[in-house]
């Protein structure tokens, strides 16, 4: 009997703790009700979310003499964000046009996610009710906005937008993560190349994001494009300017080659951009691709005593676009002018040494270097990067960034996201068989041909003009049956080269 008394003692126990243990108010709450709040939607990590409302919370006491709290709100990726976005200004209604959706700012992604915002009218250069928004920003620091500190663009890419709608924050790049030790065991080449990725080595030993789930996952892929076009222009002698229908056809369909490939060699498509450099690390996949400052977070995070860790990353110089990662300020914000003060904090060079200095440098962030790259030039001075968790890179340098061309790829972006989807993600179980069966068999040469064909549907000139507009009509069935007929065609694709390669 006694036993199972202590078994009830144990089980109210249980229950009772927490109610006993509760503080009288939650920290957070407290924090909400005594200090100035800041509510900010956006696809950024704990840890970047941890120091900069830490460092901009000590700016502002210092500064200001106020005490201000950070409300974070993390819906998923830049994409659920926008939806997010999207659904709440489409829920205030006719007549509502001047209200907000109760977010101050949107901060992280990528400028094409932006670019969408403002043309919905999301998001504002400068609230009426004072001199508030990235505008104000720029009257109160002129001199920030010079070639000496952020340039307008470089290699092609806008710095910030130029109704200053948004402004970029710091500096992201795409590359390469791989396993070490896993590679070492193989004994294989590390990966330094994108079309490295297509090699029949790395048949089910990729990570890869859906690019339809993160737009700066998207830009990663259009950035395939953008090399593929760009090589093609050079062989034929021509320019950015003057490119012939042919050559440009011929550089798409060669960038697709190596995405399908790429695709091929994937283990999945997975929603989380930041599960790539986790699953390489952990022997999950060989090799993946990712953005840089999730790569180098992931190498800071293993990194040993004797300064090595399991996890490498590169991103190829010249082989990458370069982009900024923004911020703006929603219309109808609530906080307005907390919401100035903090881009006015993050394009501070102080708030740039947040970005890109080590761990417990003057400066820099408290726990854990965020290896992000600053925007701004005048950061990368001697001085500073002493204390640099990356003082080898040097972005804003000629030749760093590939020259981006928006004339190419700009406006096929969504259409990119599409195609991507139809022919590597939904028949991705036909695909994967295909590619094993070619490489099985020796890559026989006829069913090679046959499984890189390209149809003329998805063909440059017929994306420009059919898909697009099917895309531009947000017409949901439309595009559910393109999204099906597509799908088909490629999935068909996959069966045949799979057939010959076994004959």
């Amino acid at each position: 009997m006694n036993r199972y008394y202590a078994v009830l003692i144990a089980i109210i126990a249980v229950i009772a703790a927490p109610m006993v243990l509760r503080p009288a108010q939650s920290v957070r709450t407290s924090d909400y009700a005594e200090r100035d709040r800041l509510v900010i939607i956006t696809p950024h990590v704990e840890t970047l979310r941890y120091e900069f409302e830490r460092a901009f919370a000590v700016w502002m006491k210092r500064e200001h003499g106020r005490e201000v709290v950070i409300d974070w709100r993390v819906p998923g990726g830049t994409s659920d964000i926008i939806k997010v976005v999207n659904s709440e200004f489409a829920n205030l209604g006719n007549g509502n046009e001047d209200k907000g959706i109760k977010l101050d700012l949107i901060f992280g992604g990528g400028p094409i996610d932006y670019g969408g915002l403002k043309k919905s009218g999301y998001i504002t250069a400068k609230d009426p009710r004072g001199p508030y928004g990235p505008a104000a920003v720029k009257e109160a620091h002129p001199d920030w906005f010079t070639d000496a500190a952020i340039p307008a663009s470089v290699a092609g890419q806008e710095y910030y937008d130029k109704g200053l709608q948004w402004l970029g924050t710091c500096l992201s790049a795409f590359g390469i993560c791989w396993n070490k030790e896993n590679l070492k065991r193989h004994g294989l080449p590390v990966p330094q190349t994108w079309v490295d990725l297509t090699a029949t080595h790395f048949e089910n030993q990729l990570a890869v994001s859906d690019p339809t789930k993160s737009g700066t996952v998207a830009a990663m892929f259009e950035n395939i494009l953008q090399m593929s076009i760009a090589t093609a222009v050079q062989e034929a002698g021509q320019t950015a300017e003057n490119t012939a229908p042919e050559v440009l056809e011929k550089g798409w369909q060669n960038g697709w080659r190596t995405i399908r490939r790429i695709g091929a060699n994937a283990r999945y498509w997975t929603d989380s951009s930041t599960k790539i450099p986790l699953d390489v690390s952990e022997g999950e996949a060989l090799a993946g691709m990712c953005v840089d400052f999730y790569g180098r977070n992931i190498v800071e995070r293993l990194m040993k005593a004797n300064g090595q860790s399991r996890l490498g990353f590169l991103a190829p110089r010249g082989g990458t676009t370069i982009s900024p990662q923004p911020i703006a300020m929603f219309r109808g914000a609530s906080n307005p002018e907390l919401a100035t003060r903090f881009m006015e904090f993050v394009l501070s060079l102080e708030g740039q040494k947040v970005w890109g200095l080590k761990a417990g440098a003057p400066g820099g962030p408290e726990k854990m270097a965020l290896r992000n790259m600053p925007l701004r030039r005048d950061f990368y001075t001697p001085d500073i990067l002493t204390h640099a968790s990356d003082p080898e890179l040097r972005p804003l340098e000629p030749g760093a960034a590939f020259q981006y061309e928006a004339k190419y790829t700009g406006e096929l972006f969504s259409t990119m996201r599409f195609l991507i989807r139809a022919m590597c993600i939904d028949p991705h179980h036909e695909l994967k068989e295909a590619w094993h069966a070619l490489i099985a068999k020796g890559m026989p040469a006829e069913a090679v041909a046959a499984f890189d064909v390209f149809p003329e549907s998805v063909g440059y000139a017929a994306a420009k003009k059919n898909i697009a507009s099917v895309l531009k009509s947000k017409d949901p069935v439309a595009m559910a049956r393109l999204a099906r007929e597509l799908s088909e065609t490629f999935r068909q694709n996959y069966l045949e080269s799979k057939e010959l390669a076994e004959k």
